[in-house]
């Protein structure tokens, strides 16, 4: 029985090494899609600081 499960690991591990390029690739994904994501909120804040400015200078005329 241990040896089968050695053997198992052996080969999960093999199988795994193969899928180690596969996980950086869809890291440096993820990670320019976070990016984008950050970017696209940092517009919505500014726009809608703008829009709130000019509510308020609006508002004083």
């Amino acid at each position: 029985m241990r040896k089968e499960m050695v053997c198992l690991s052996l080969a999960l591990l093999l199988a795994g090494c193969n899928t180690v390029q596969g996980i950086k690739t869809d890291a440096k994904e993820g990670g320019q899609a976070v990016g984008h994501g950050l970017q696209k909120a940092g517009q919505a804040v500014g726009n809608a600081v703008e829009k709130g400015g000019q509510a308020i200078e609006h508002a004083a005329q």
